[in-house]
């Protein structure tokens, strides 16, 4: 469960922020499921709260990160379980969809769950009800499903790694969040916010905001606040280019070059090294590397790269005899 802060609210005056900000105090009062699409760091949890705030429900806003929580433990997690369920079970659980009766449940990464569960999730999201682990009837749950992906699930439908009948469900209405680079008309404005947060009274200057204007942000606002963050700790009187650049040099080599090729040669260079010390398991990589198992797959397709080719083909030339 997340105690939303009291001042969650969309920082940008761009015409894409207006029409979306539009677009959320119309939905918010329904009960209409939402899907939140956009890429990586463009706020989609920040929506979703915004919603929820602005929705006039009494209940709690509950998030769940469908990637985070392993497959054996996702029912558990979800619908919770009665005491002594199972050894360990020492006391009642309620699930996460129990504690938003009443409220939201925002459902994260949810392109990133795999089909064997979505069948589940369906039932529950059809009729509010489920059962919970070790009990002997069905409960009951008024929530409002808030799902968000930066996967297109069409897409995946037509892959077959998704559920038609659980995207229809999940889309009643569907909020497209705008990259940064849609609406970079909003950095400067972005840039007072977070050094706001940081308590530092420091101003940035026309220059440094030209720099964060002319940068590339594959990480979206989530990539460029922690790019302000640093360089607020090498600004001194003013937030000039020098700490902008000093934040950028310190952070990943990906990141710095503003070179969005650079960037994925990059990358791949080091998801490629994490496999090879993983004998090309991709879950294993991704414990490795922090990242959700979601993630590294999508990084994989990005990148061209198919694990079981490859340990196939480095197993087949590690068993072949050496010349003499």
């Amino acid at each position: 469960m997340i105690a939303l802060a009291k001042d969650v609210t969309l920082v940008g005056s761009s015409a894409p922020m207006r029409q979306l900000r539009a677009l959320i105090a119309t939905v918010a009062p329904t009960r209409v499921p939402v899907l939140i699409e956009g890429e990586t760091g463009t706020g989609k949890e920040l929506v979703a709260a915004l919603l929820h705030r602005t929705s006039g429900r009494t209940g709690e806003f509950v998030a769940f990160n469908v990637c985070a929580i392993g497959d054996s433990m996702f029912e558990d997690a979800l619908f919770g379980h009665t005491k002594g369920a199972y050894t360990g079970a020492l006391a009642e659980s309620l699930g996460f969809l129990r504690e938003a009766n009443g409220g939201t449940a925002f459902l994260d990464e949810i392109s990133g769950l795999p089909l064997a569960l979505q069948a589940k999730l369906l039932r529950a999201i059809e009729t509010g009800v489920f059962r919970p682990i070790g009990a002997s009837r069905d409960a009951r749950s008024d929530f409002r499903p808030i799902a968000a992906t930066n996967e297109s699930l069409t897409m995946l439908v037509d892959a077959g790694r998704f559920r038609a009948d659980l995207r229809h469900r999940l889309s009643g209405i569907v909020l497209h969040l705008p990259s940064l680079a849609e609406r970079a008309d909003d950095i400067p404005e972005l840039v007072s916010h977070f050094i706001r947060a940081t308590g530092r009274e420091v101003q940035p200057t026309t220059d440094a905001l030209s720099l964060l204007q002319e940068t590339p942000w594959p990480g979206n606002v989530r990539e460029l606040k922690q790019v302000v963050d640093s360089a607020v700790v090498f600004a001194r009187a003013m937030l000039d280019r020098e700490a902008i650049q000093m934040a950028m040099i310190h952070r990943m080599p990906a990141v710095r070059t503003g070179m969005p090729r650079i960037a994925r040669l990059a990358e791949r260079t080091e998801l490629v090294r994490v496999l090879e010390h993983s004998d090309w398991n991709a879950e294993r990589a991704a414990t490795t590397l922090g990242i959700h198992r979601a993630t590294i797959y999508r990084r994989l397709k990005r990148h061209g790269i198919d694990v079981r080719a490859e340990a196939s083909s480095r197993g087949s030339r590690r068993a072949q005899p050496r010349p003499r």
